[in-house]
């Protein structure tokens, strides 16, 4: 049973904020200092509604768009140029989300292949095109070229750079519109009276063929699943561990078990020098290990 993000209390409230935060922190010194002489609506945050869109969803574009109203309202920005430059992240931002998951509905934010780089690269362009449009109608002709220069510029050697980043490397698991599916992977639940994960490594081992993934790699994240395992067994006997691993260039493991709190990335009171050496291998092969105690739930991630 797989949880996303976007099923958190109060996710949605977070997202809004960081995304408003980031945006005012990336545009109000700029506009404070004057150092681009450009108009107020260009600027190195003209990359954050394309990885807002596609990673956060409508809560991260409307919190995009917020900052930019913040940002105005501390710089003195007049209000039509406030409007436009909103729109503007609005049509950039709702439209990277909606096209994105509308072309790829296994909820996928992967450029491992030509077709996702010209897809990106073609939506990109379009929703540049239409920003430009936006700024001229509200603000006047002269700003149409420079707006979608900024916003196709941003996207493509900005954006993109971000969202191989956050998709490929640490697999952030996007926000996904209704009508896409989850990312294809492997869903299981371990009960307490399975004393290792060896139906899960011969899931992951099936799904792993036919993507041709290194039995090396398969190894990796295989020996992650049993090293939590045993962990999480010697602390917590009795509580069920409900995990999922979605598999790629990056293979990502997220774990969650309900109960009490629980890290298996601290050492124990009590636990001999082998526990120690084992907990140091679990790191060493990971490429991002991060836990979280949540709404009673114990939540792992690794990606390796």
């Amino acid at each position: 049973m797989k949880k996303s993000r976007a099923d958190a209390p109060g996710a949605a409230g977070k997202v809004f904020l960081l995304c408003c935060v980031v945006y005012f922190l990336l545009d109000f010194p700029i506009r404070l200092t004057g150092a681009y002489g450009f108009p107020d609506g260009i600027g190195i945050k003209n990359f954050l509604p394309f990885s807002c869109g596609l990673f956060f969803g409508p809560a991260g574009v409307l919190g995009a768009a917020a900052g930019a109203v913040l940002t105005a309202l501390a710089a003195g920005t007049p209000a039509v140029d406030c409007a436009a430059e909103c729109l503007c992240v609005l049509a950039a931002g709702l439209g990277s989300h909606f096209i994105w998951f509308a072309l790829n509905r296994d909820g996928r934010i992967r450029f491992e292949r030509w077709r996702e780089l010209g897809l990106y690269f073609a939506m990109v362009a379009v929703l540049s095109l239409i920003c430009g449009a936006l700024s001229a109608a509200l603000t006047g002709a002269e700003r149409f070229f420079p707006t979608v220069c900024a916003y196709l510029l941003s996207g493509v050697l900005v954006s993109l750079n971000v969202n191989i980043l956050l998709g490929g490397i640490f697999c952030v698991e996007p926000i996904l519109p209704p009508y896409s599916r989850k990312p294809g992977g492997i869903d299981f639940v371990l009960k307490p009276s399975e004393p290792s994960p060896d139906a899960a490594n011969e899931q992951i081992e099936d799904a792993a063929m036919p993507l041709k993934i290194p039995m090396k790699r398969v190894f990796e994240i295989e020996s992650c699943l049993e090293e939590l395992y045993i962990r999480i067994r010697s602390a917590m006997p009795a509580a069920d561990v409900y995990g999922s691993i979605e598999l790629g260039t990056t293979n990502s493991l997220r774990i969650r078990v309900p109960g009490e709190k629980y890290n298996p990335f601290r050492a124990g009171e009590g636990e001999d020098e082998m526990d120690l050496i084992s907990l140091k291998l679990l790191r060493h092969r990971a490429l991002r290990a991060s836990y979280a105690y949540s709404s009673g739930e114990n939540r792992i991630h690794i990606v390796v």
